[in-house]
């Protein structure tokens, strides 16, 4: 059993008491300690970044026959080092503890820059590196969060239901064995991958930018719902994408098994709605994503059962019919 819990910490009001960072202007003064200097520079990077902006702290757990077999906890925060200052570094004990005048800069880069020189030739490789290391660190820690999500799909992700199966006689005198079904979104996978969009988004363009025509400046945009979050890259989309297509696409498997609970026929469906021009349950073009959460299906699976067929000579001992989500890369035929 996997659960994925995401909270919003905002230290500079639920937690600030906790914090040794103060502000100075635009730059936040903060302690970290750690064991070598650089460990100690993260730290106090960490905690301004705490300070100032907040941390989203996604706390993800799988257990397995009640067992705890995964607990891992990202932060994720929507801000980077864009300037530092060491003030002073000493040790305590084995450890070092730095203080350092901290200047941030939002992750939400509408031209992907950095920073700039000061002049035409010199080249701040220290800053920059600081700077590139702490947006790929919550980049990456949001790549984790998603991670998540995205590693339940398609499983968790579509909810089906079967109903009472039908058995006909066709003209050539095979049977035929209809199982109805109703296939959907999964409310709660839905909300989930919701919230975890939303966090890691680059925001929405400005009216400014939508009045002259910019909104496509975008690399990428997400809709779930009613709702569209905008990325200046194409990382997540990409992500997304391989995700839920090619072997990882969507499949109903439908197994038939005996008394014995041993499978004597098995095959995938894909879902009638699935790539459709309307009611799909997703669109993908050109890094634009959408998920239509209220998407669904009722219809059926039909399995022909011919006369000396190896299901025919083990019909007497059938005895369960079972639909199941699965991505389309575990799909066996057996019949």
């Amino acid at each position: 059993m996997r659960l994925l819990l995401i909270a919003v910490c905002l230290i500079l009001t639920a937690c600030a008491s906790t914090s040794n960072s103060t502000k100075s202007n635009s730059y936040y003064r903060a302690t970290g300690l750690g064991n070598t200097y650089e460990e100690a520079k993260n730290n106090a990077f960490k905690e301004a970044i705490e300070y100032q902006v907040g941390v989203v702290i996604a706390s993800e757990r799988e257990t397995y026959n009640e067992k705890l077999i995964k607990d891992e906890i990202l932060a994720y925060s929507s801000a980077f080092v864009d300037e530092y200052k060491i003030i002073s570094q000493q040790n305590i004990g084995n450890k070092v503890q730095i203080v350092v005048d901290v200047k941030l800069s939002l992750l939400r880069l509408s031209d992907r820059i950095l920073s700039k020189g000061k002049d035409s030739k010199g080249l701040d490789g220290a800053k920059h590196n600081s700077q590139y290391k702490s947006f790929l660190e919550n980049k990456q820690n949001g790549d984790m969060m998603l991670a998540g999500v995205l590693d339940d799909y398609p499983r968790r992700a579509y909810d089906i239901k079967q109903s009472n199966y039908v058995v006909k006689v066709d003209t050539y005198r095979n049977l035929t064995l209809t199982i109805p079904y109703t296939f959907e979104w999964n409310p709660n996978y839905i909300a989930s991958f919701h919230d975890v969009i939303k966090i890691v988004s680059d925001g929405k363009p400005s009216f400014w930018s939508y009045e002259r025509g910019f909104a496509q400046q975008y690399p990428g945009t997400v809709r779930v719902g009613s709702e569209k979050y905008y990325f200046n890259e194409h990382v997540i989309t990409r992500k997304i994408i391989d995700a839920m297509l090619g072997l990882n696409e969507v499949r109903i498997n439908m197994e038939i098994k005996d008394s014995y609970n041993k499978t004597q026929y098995s095959n995938c469906f894909k879902p009638t709605q699935l790539h459709r021009l309307k009611g799909d349950y997703y669109d993908f073009s050109y890094g634009d994503i959408t998920i239509d959460s209220k998407s669904n299906e009722q219809s059926s699976i039909e399995v022909k059962i011919h006369q000396n067929s190896k299901l025919a000579y083990t019909m007497q001992n059938l005895s369960k019919i079972e639909l199941s989500v699965v991505p389309a890369k575990v799909c066996v035929k057996n019949n």
